[in-house]
């Protein structure tokens, strides 16, 4: 992602007031009640969770993962079916069933729209959520035994999409799937050899079923060559389109799913922005008076207590952030 110039909090305002950004053109007031966060009081998944829906823009995030929810419900039903089909015309049967997970520690790819709606569900399921954030933490310590796994991944992806799924771009990331299924690092989202999200799960996963022993999956036994699988996606699939059009100029179809989720849960709308920096989106944000309180006092937070985190506005915001005359800030 190519940045503009920023502009941190604490330099001083490019308005000449003399005063630090943070306390003037990003939105502050001096009538404003100030919102401030302490080691005890501050937990960012309770905080994002919080503001996730609110105000009008926030209703329509909220409308777009009930949707998307929907449609992968919808969506997975389909593909099941058809592969059932598929396998019963062969004289084939899936071997796959409730407590194999073995397919369960690859790679798993998914869309920002996949990734919103579970967030949506694990909101609306808090020991899902709670049993996810506990997993995370254990998925991303195995992971960073194995540095750049992740970045490696998500360019192979992009090259792929962006050549059309050209045959030596396909065979990377495929290469890279098979490196990576034989570090057995099991999803985040698996609780006793199940999935927690099953009914909404990308289709990255639902696409695929076995017809061999599930042994075959098992990428260090000698016989995964012989390993069979039914891969079905529908023609021409079309995601829900994203609440905010911005978002659907950006190629984000192979992030890595709970690596994007989890950011979504501790970052909430400041992630979405790293991702998203035109000033439209931003705008959008902010328009609900308690997000933008929450959202600054987040900021304030992190400023004083972490000093790795970094978050800044890009200058291209300061339109939509700065206060009109009279003390009232823009709409």
């Amino acid at each position: 992602m190519e940045h503009k110039k920023s502009i941190g909090r604490n330099e001083l305002c490019s308005c000449g007031s003399g005063k630090k950004y943070k306390n003037c053109c990003y939105g502050k007031t001096e009538t404003t009640e100030e919102i401030k966060f302490d080691k005890k009081s501050f937990n960012p998944f309770k905080l994002n969770k919080e503001i996730a829906y609110l105000g009008e823009f926030g209703k329509n995030r909220e409308k777009f993962c009930i949707d998307q929810q929907e449609q992968l419900k919808n969506i997975n039903d389909i593909i099941y079916k058809q592969q059932f089909e598929e396998a019963n015309n062969s004289g084939k049967t899936i071997s796959c069933h409730r407590g194999c997970s073995m397919c369960c520690s690859q790679y798993i790819p998914a869309s920002l729209q996949e990734c919103e709606a579970i967030v949506h569900y694990l909101y609306n399921h808090e020991r899902k959520l709670s049993s996810f954030i506990r997993n995370y933490k254990k998925w991303k310590s195995s992971l960073d035994e194995h540095k750049g796994i992740l970045d490696d991944f998500q360019s192979a992806y992009s090259e792929m999409w962006e050549s059309g799924f050209d045959a030596e771009k396909r065979r990377k990331v495929e290469e890279l799937g098979a490196a990576y299924a034989k570090y057995k690092i099991p999803c985040p989202f698996l609780k006793e050899d199940a999935c927690m999200i099953y009914d909404i799960r990308p289709l990255v996963c639902s696409c695929q079923v076995a017809v061999t022993p599930p042994e075959y999956c098992d990428p260090d036994n000698p016989d995964s060559i012989k390993q069979e699988l039914i891969l079905m996606l529908p023609e021409n699939f079309q995601f829900v389109p994203f609440y905010h059009e911005s978002f659907n100029e950006m190629n984000l179809s192979g992030i890595c799913m709970p690596y994007v989720v989890y950011n979504l849960l501790e970052g909430g709308y400041l992630y979405l922005m790293a991702l998203n920096s035109k000033k439209e989106f931003t705008s959008e944000v902010v328009k609900d008076e308690q997000v933008k309180k929450l959202l600054d006092a987040q900021l304030d937070y992190y400023e004083e207590n972490d000093p790795d985190f970094e978050y800044e506005v890009m200058e291209s915001d300061l339109e939509v952030l700065e206060p009109e005359a009279g003390g009232k800030t823009e709409e």
